[in-house]
């Protein structure tokens, strides 16, 4: 097992497009999150009659909402991108031929899949914490040039913000994983990854506005439980201004339940499919 890990991390480490894609996200975390706040703080505040607005876009960029601002870009900018993460860690094994060279040496498969799944778990970790840590950076940095005192959450709190940044991550990814493995193709794993998350479910969500059966659904879909999570976590609902994708939420036990049943089903399902058919 550990040396199918090892193997799947060296493999990974050495992959472009999974530093490209992390490296996207964090750009577009640091812009979405704390750029374009600020950016529009600037623009408001010389202006006498937008001061409200400009001094709570502001304290949105410092670190006493750190937790806030950060939870609240992974159910719907985060997961879109770590769907594609997980669909190209594993699917372009099958656009190279090297399932076919992995399969026929000594470890079994389900170790083979087992070590990948570890490995992106890993990497969705890692991305959960270094997301954190630059808006923890850049958010100190502006407490210091706005002079203001830096009301930084507790490390509780930001621990389990993290967390729940990484199982948001994971599921995410995990879906990107399986339908790679599926449809033995990184590309159309993300095509039909991106159409689920960002079409399909976001139209069943808009339409249990109106049709009250269709709020049980809802709250076992990947996307809105997500937003759930980050709901509960202290994240503005998309309903009240706050960032889209969070909805709101008195508890986290069930969206964590949800999340959980999705990363065991999906890499569960990949692994088993990997292990039963020809690679093709």
């Amino acid at each position: 097992m550990m040396a199918a890990v090892r193997a799947a991390w060296f493999a990974d480490r050495k992959r472009p497009a999974v530093w490209t894609v992390t490296a996207t996200w964090l750009v577009l975390a640091l812009t979405f999150g704390i750029g374009v706040p600020y950016l529009v703080h600037l623009a408001l505040a010389g202006e006498p009659k937008e001061a409200k607005s400009a001094e709570s876009l502001l304290e949105a960029v410092l670190p006493g909402q750190l937790v806030p601002t950060g939870i609240g870009l992974f159910p719907l900018f985060g997961g879109a991108i770590l769907v594609i993460l997980g669909a190209l860690v594993v699917g372009n094994e099958y656009r190279w031929g090297t399932w076919n060279l992995v399969f026929t040496q000594r470890p079994r498969r389900a170790q083979v899949m087992a070590g990948q799944a570890v490995v992106l778990c890993g990497l969705t970790l890692l991305i959960a914490v270094l997301t954190f840590g630059l808006l923890a950076l850049t958010t100190g940095m502006l407490a210091a040039v706005e002079g203001r005192a830096a009301d930084w959450p507790s490390p509780g709190r930001l621990v389990a913000a993290a967390a729940g940044a990484w199982l948001i991550c994971t599921a995410h990814a995990g879906v990107g994983w399986f339908l790679a493995i599926a449809f033995r193709s990184a590309t159309t794993a993300i095509a039909v990854g991106l159409i689920w998350t960002l079409v399909l479910e976001n139209a069943v969500s808009a339409l249990a506005l109106a049709l009250n059966p269709l709020t049980v659904v809802q709250k076992v879909l990947l996307a809105p439980s997500s937003g759930a999570l980050a709901g509960a976590l202290g994240a503005r609902s998309q309903f009240d201004g706050g960032t889209p994708g969070v909805l709101e939420s008195s508890s986290a036990l069930l969206p964590i339940l949800v999340l959980l049943g999705y990363v065991l089903v999906m890499f569960g399902a990949g692994s088993w499919l990997a292990a039963r058919r020809d690679v093709g």
